[in-house]
């Protein structure tokens, strides 16, 4: 039980690799393609939409540097010595009004590509997902496997280490709960709005600004969180472990390129499903 905790932890660690707000929330815009691919389009549908997705695209490209400057600067204060709480959370704060940007941006094109749909075949794209997330749930769950068992022997922890890391995986479940479900409340509303007729920009940032403060804090709580369990490590497990983190984003990016190119999807999907979302 407690090798699996550790596992979990350093898991957890592993997907705060990049040290930004939007950590969890990867990009799914393969799964998109697969799901609208499986419901029968019509070529017209197919332009449009993948007109729409080459817009948004565009659109999105504005913020990248930018981004990638933020996602930077906050590495920086988490790889300091001590904990400095204004300096993260300014970061953090950048970086949410900077994202809601972005985030709208994708989700009008979200609500424009669903409104692409016949009645039917959104009830088909909606169905797809609840299932998708149904098995995603289960993958999630399950034992972290041989990977993790892996880096914790690569790092090669001692009694002492092992136990403050599972300590602290233990304190923080509860209160993961917890955000867990508000997110998952959040993100139901989202959704209404982004399947409905017409897209309400209004209704859709009163939302996120309702929510903009917890979000704030559960965002400094979680970094507060990783950089105590990073502190835990020595200067040369740091490295060791910065180098895992590197090769795992090698990793998942050379993934997501093999499906983006996957003899299994659609053609009209496979030029924007990198740079495309869910519609979450």
């Amino acid at each position: 039980m407690k090798k699996l905790l550790l596992s979990l932890t350093l898991a957890s660690l592993l997907s705060a690799g990049s040290y930004a707000v939007n950590a969890k929330e990867r990009n799914h815009g393969e799964h998109e393609c697969a799901l609208m691919a499986s419901l029968s389009l019509t070529q017209q549908q197919k332009e449009d939409i993948k007109q729409i997705r080459k817009e948004n695209k565009q659109d999105l490209s504005v913020y990248r540097s930018e981004q990638q400057q933020l996602r930077e600067n906050m590495r920086s204060i988490m790889q300091g010595s001590s904990w400095d709480e204004v300096a993260v959370t300014n970061a953090i704060d950048q970086q949410m009004q900077l994202n809601l940007q972005s985030k709208l941006i994708e989700a009008k094109s979200k609500n424009r590509v669903f409104n692409q749909l016949s009645p039917e075949q959104q009830a088909q794209f909606i169905a797809a997902r609840e299932d998708k997330k149904d098995r995603k749930y289960g993958k999630k769950h399950k034992n972290p496997g041989k990977k993790m068992q892996r880096i914790v022997k690569a790092l090669d922890l001692d009694t002492e280490q092992q136990a403050k890391l599972t300590e602290m995986m233990l304190a923080n479940k509860t209160e993961k709960q917890v955000n867990r479900a508000q997110a998952k409340i959040v993100k139901a509303q989202l959704t209404q709005i982004i399947q409905a007729k017409e897209f309400d920009e209004d209704a859709w940032l009163a939302i996120h600004a309702d929510n903009r403060q917890q979000k704030l804090n559960m965002a400094v709580n979680k970094a507060k969180a990783r950089f105590e369990m990073l502190s835990v490590l020595s200067a040369e497990q740091r490295k060791k472990f910065e180098k895992i983190m590197k090769k795992d984003r090698k990793g998942k990016m050379h993934q997501q390129r093999d499906r983006k190119y996957g003899e299994d999807h659609d053609e009209v999907f496979k030029e924007e499903s990198d740079d495309s979302s869910s519609m979450n």
